[in-house]
């Protein structure tokens, strides 16, 4: 679990890398990802993508810090497969992203991550189960909880 933890805080931090460079030059992408139709890379799909970005690095950097919630574990597992299927469908759908290094790095990074993350969610659940299992059961209805009368809560406090 600390590994896949220092797995996804570099990855957003990668994210926050690549939020800047789509705000100072929005050619990064028509240059670098959507060198198939480099012309419909401008400046408000710069920004968009740059919005998408942040989002997703906020998202990745609070996982990482806290990777048991559940919550933000789930989101930023389907940021991952979300990632992963825009670049899969912009590179063999669309082909506006041929196969080329800086399709292929995201590529990699979002379907690892979301295997990874995926075999982690067993193990979160088999960590909750078992602690779940150890804990001490908890009444059911409220007429199950035990009040302590007179004397006894006397002893008791």
């Amino acid at each position: 679990m600390r590994s896949l933890q220092g797995w996804i805080f570099v990855v957003g931090l990668m994210a926050l890398g690549n939020t800047v460079s789509c705000y100072v030059d929005h050619s990064f992408l028509g240059s670098r990802l959507y060198t198939g139709a480099p012309e419909k890379a401008n400046d408000l799909t710069g920004r968009l993508f740059g919005i998408w970005t942040l989002v997703s690095a906020f998202l990745r950097l609070s996982c990482a810090i806290a990777i048991t919630n559940r919550a933000l574990f789930n989101l930023t597992l389907m940021s991952f497969v979300i990632a992963f299927v825009h670049f899969f469908s912009e590179a063999f759908i669309y082909k506006t992203a041929p196969i080329t290094i800086g399709v292929l790095t995201p590529m990699i990074v979002s379907g690892v991550s979301t295997l990874w993350m995926i075999v982690a969610y067993y193990f979160l659940l088999a960590d909750k189960r078992a602690s779940d299992a150890s804990k001490e059961t908890f009444p059911k209805r409220v007429e199950d909880i035990p009040l302590l009368r007179g004397k006894q809560r006397q002893k008791a406090e």
